[in-house]
């Protein structure tokens, strides 16, 4: 079954039919498999021989500075972000339905679903090891097979873009919120999820100027062997922005 918006509500981009099992989204499993974390090397070295390398090499260089060894000096920490969930909201197919079980049903869902979400953009813009890279793959991980092509052609608007390596120094996130509205089918099964988000993030560029990136849009999934998207209509309102404003220091205390 092919799942379709709703009528006047909802323009989708792509839709899929696919039985494909999703990839669930684990944030502490994928950071903990994440390339480029810390330098496997430095266990591997007893720390008395490290040392000793260490004060070779001060001698040899004259006291130079030293980059840390195995390091390359940028910060692939994943900022922790959590959307904020509104009350979801079900949508009968049956005139005598159950609205109380139903809207239930449909809370349970926005509960499965959401760490898809926030992984997804996670993924797509606050993890430095995919967007120095340009590698989104685990983004894509989250759509029906049949969805994936065209989430590969939108990688500039669902994502940081393929060259935010050679552009940015840092995204921190800002805000996001999710809505959802899930249809039933006539036995009071959920078939379709219509998620309505907005995410905001900071990210700074590497010329020192920032840049405040806004997605907007909705997800439709369907519960294929687990919640997938089969179709998406993202849209990106980035805008020119001010430094964020630093946290107001303690006050010295008095003499």
């Amino acid at each position: 079954m092919v799942a379709a918006p709703l009528p006047g509500r909802y323009p989708s981009r792509v839709l899929s039919n696919s039985t494909k099992p999703p990839v669930q989204a684990n944030r502490t499993e994928r950071a903990s498999r994440k390339k480029g974390r810390t330098p496997i090397a430095l266990f591997a070295i007893p720390a008395a021989i490290v040392a000793v390398i260490v004060v070779l090499i001060l001698v040899l260089s004259g006291g130079a500075d030293i980059p840390i060894l195995g390091g390359n000096g940028e910060d692939d920490e994943v900022p922790a972000f959590d959307f904020n969930v509104k009350k979801a909201s079900a949508v009968a197919t049956v005139g005598d339905a159950d609205l109380a079980a139903l809207t239930a049903s449909a809370e349970q869902t926005s509960q499965d679903i959401t760490p898809t979400i926030d992984d997804l953009f996670t993924n797509a813009f606050l993890d430095p090891t995919n967007w120095r890279e340009g590698d989104y793959e685990e983004v894509f991980e989250a759509f029906a097979e049949d969805a994936v092509p065209a989430a590969q052609q939108s990688v500039e608007t669902l994502t940081l873009g393929a060259t935010a390596g050679d552009l940015f120094e840092d995204v921190e996130p800002d805000k996001g919120s999710l809505a959802y509205d899930v249809l039933f089918d006539p036995e009071a099964n959920p078939d379709t999820a219509v998620v309505t988000f907005h995410f905001v993030a900071v990210g700074e560029r590497k010329d020192g100027t920032f840049v405040k990136l806004v997605s907007d849009g909705q997800f439709f999934l369907r519960d294929i062997d687990g919640w997938t998207i089969t179709a998406f209509d993202v849209t990106r309102s980035d805008r020119e922005t001010q430094p964020p404003t630093p946290s107001p220091s303690a006050s010295p205390s008095s003499s």
